[in-house]
């Protein structure tokens, strides 16, 4: 390890390049050790099976979650954070609601639960037909193996280029984050060292079981060019047959503004708001695709090309599908 400045490196062990650790007293240490978990502050971080995972989500939780008993009437919306999800908890809320479809009359958090957050005995009282929402990886989602549970699952994927932007802006929303530059967090991103693991291998499980019948995997591209396509394929994944009025109101209320303006769709209104600054802008920022490209410059763009290349090769998820 080299000293350089304020910062130490190390040889990050996935993509065999170099990565900035602040030394103890920088004004970048506590911020960094919040959001690195690098392998000198490994033990100090919420390892779980290897993953990254927040402060909140604890061992003996998810231990308790292996066998949480499913039921063929229940939905998961799981992404990557900063894929969509709260774009599809909405859109899902309104599928099953479509007698109120011309409005949404209660909070989506208020119909749901994350069970890696809130807890097993959550999940159990939710009354039926039950909805989760999840950012946990395919192998640790509750109620063992997607696809071979009598659950149904919606994920969506995102351009990674774009889900590291959002990430990013997302951070430094919290109150627990200081300054955080944008050259440092891509090397959190590009190496895995984000919260809920490397956004390689999330995506990847979940595309090898992409044919189960009840798994549908959805990119986030492709319902933002054609959401009325995404709301229907969506609603009949879920046993709805709607008629193309509804189908279109919904995508109306679904979009990015409608769903900003909204207080019942905004989660600047959530329970979990008060983790964030005060002075920080909406969780909802932009919703656009390509906003990776005011970010990444052509050096980092093509090394995230480069090791999307090697991580994904053979797997059929092409980079350009995006």
């Amino acid at each position: 390890m080299h000293a350089h400045n304020r910062c130490q490196y190390i040889i990050d062990d996935t993509t065999r390049s170099k990565v900035k650790i602040p030394q103890a007293g920088s004004r970048y240490c506590d911020k960094m050790t919040f959001c690195l978990g690098l392998s000198e502050r490994r033990n100090s971080q919420n390892y779980i099976n290897g993953i990254r995972l927040p402060s909140f989500i604890e061992k003996k939780m998810l231990e308790d979650l292996v066998d949480f008993p499913l039921q063929e009437d229940d939905l998961f919306v799981v992404t990557y954070p900063k894929s969509g999800t709260v774009w599809t908890l909405h859109l899902t809320t309104l599928i099953r609601n479509t007698s109120n479809a011309a409005r949404s009359e209660h909070l989506v958090e208020q119909s749901m639960v994350w069970l890696e957050r809130e807890g097993k005995e959550a999940g159990l009282a939710l009354p039926s037909p039950r909805r989760f929402a999840s950012h946990l990886p395919y192998h640790m989602v509750p109620g063992g193996a997607p696809a071979r549970s009598l659950a149904k699952y919606i994920y969506v994927a995102r351009n990674p280029k774009d889900v590291a932007v959002s990430f990013y802006y997302h951070l430094l929303r919290m109150k627990s984050i200081g300054n955080l530059e944008w050259d440092e967090f891509f090397e959190m991103f590009i190496s895995g060292r984000t919260m809920f693991g490397p956004w390689f291998d999330h995506v990847l499980e979940w595309w090898q079981n992409k044919d189960a019948e009840n798994i549908l995997f959805l990119r986030y591209e492709d319902m933002k060019r054609d959401l009325p396509g995404a709301v229907r394929s969506i609603s009949q994944f879920m046993g709805y047959d709607l008629d193309q009025a509804t189908i279109e109101s919904i995508a109306e209320q679904s979009s990015f503004e409608n769903m900003k303006a909204n207080p019942m769709a905004n989660p600047d209104n959530s329970k979990y708001a008060n983790h964030f600054k005060e002075d920080a802008g909406s969780f909802m920022r932009k919703g656009v695709i390509g906003d990776w490209k005011n970010h990444f410059s052509e050096e980092q763009s093509a090394r995230f090309d480069a090791e999307f290349a090697r991580r994904m090769a053979g797997s059929g998820l092409e980079l350009a599908s995006y």
